[in-house]
């Protein structure tokens, strides 16, 4: 089932392409990868496709009745929010009926009456009449693992990778219909890495995901999409996959210039006599210098996408040498 779909999209930054006429779809359970170097149009293919951007031409249809989920790199929450609001903010009855549980439990704690046990009873009612009690246990297990905790804080106190951990978690509580995730490893220690990459590939889970750690994607993803000079390339398969075919690519793609360069010294020889275009085949020849002009003019990028593993993935002792 297709979930999202893209049909000839392009963008424009001034006179200079970020990407044209480029068709990306996303199927259920599929976990795609968008790389790109810096400055290509990535950013902006990401705000065009959960529609915070209108192509300059092409559409983008996403499913009726699909939900998207977006985690941008630097989030942002409403001024004076608590943990507990950003986590719980959400019309699904389900999470309400949590967070009703959540906040009875710690009132409960805080003075044990007949009135607080009488509510807390009726929120574990709900919980039992919803058959929540997992979900209840997967809103805990998240929390826990992305160390998110403290619900009173004013979300604005926090630092920029407590924020990306929150909105992660509040993301992944909320399990909308498609993930969309730009560097979600960022302020992941590597016990965090290693919990998310289980809970990605655990879970029925359709995503999009935009990272610079090549570890991960070479374990989750079974798609790579790489946008380079304004075409978008499909590779399907992981990391490793994308590495091999894509020099196959570039080794292939150097050998056309070439061979176009060569050609169109020849052409150009032609072209200098100035032909007049009086019969079709010199018309003919003419439009195809052109088209061969611009084949032959075609720079063959040697400079590759920098994957890495960040200074942000820290974790525990990684390894021990003796003598």
């Amino acid at each position: 089932m297709n979930y999202l779909l893209a049909e000839k999209i392009s963008k424009y930054y001034g006179e200079k392409i970020l990407f044209k006429n480029i068709e990306i779809g996303i199927n259920q359970g599929q976990k795609v990868a968008l790389i790109a170097k810096n400055g290509t149009g990535k950013s902006t293919l990401l705000k065009v496709l959960i529609q915070d951007e209108s192509p300059d031409e092409g559409k983008v249809t996403l499913r009726k009745g699909i939900t998207l989920g977006y985690l941008e790199q630097d989030p942002q929450f409403p001024a004076g929010s608590t943990i507990l609001e950003t986590v719980f903010f959400s019309d699904n009855p389900t999470l309400k009926a949590v967070q009703d549980y959540d906040l009875c439990v710690a009132e409960n704690e805080k003075q044990n009456t007949l009135e607080t046990q009488a509510a807390l009873q009726e929120a574990m009612s709900k919980l039992d009449l919803l058959d929540a009690w997992d979900y209840e246990v997967k809103i805990r297990q998240i929390l826990t693992q992305l160390q998110v905790g403290d619900f009173d804080r004013v979300v604005d106190l926090l630092s920029g990778g407590q924020k990306k951990r929150l909105a992660l978690a509040s993301l992944l509580i909320k399990n909308p219909d498609i993930l969309i995730l730009d560097e979600p490893t960022n302020h992941l220690d590597m016990e965090m890495i290693e919990w998310l990459e289980n809970y990605l590939l655990r879970n029925n889970l359709t995503l999009l995901l935009v990272t610079h750690d090549r570890y991960f994607l070479d374990k989750i993803t079974d798609e790579i999409l790489e946008l380079e000079g304004g075409i978008l390339y499909k590779y399907k398969g992981n990391y490793r996959y994308f590495l091999e075919k894509k020099a196959e690519r570039e080794f292939n793609q150097g050998q056309e210039v070439a061979k176009a360069q060569s050609l169109m010294r020849k052409e150009l020889e032609w072209m200098r006599r100035s032909p007049k275009a009086r019969t079709t085949k010199a018309k003919s020849r003419i439009d195809s210098f052109y088209t061969l002009e611009e084949k032959a003019q075609q720079k063959v990028s040697d400079e590759s996408v920098k994957f890495e593993i960040r200074m942000s993935r820290i974790g525990t002792k990684i390894i021990e040498i003796y003598n």
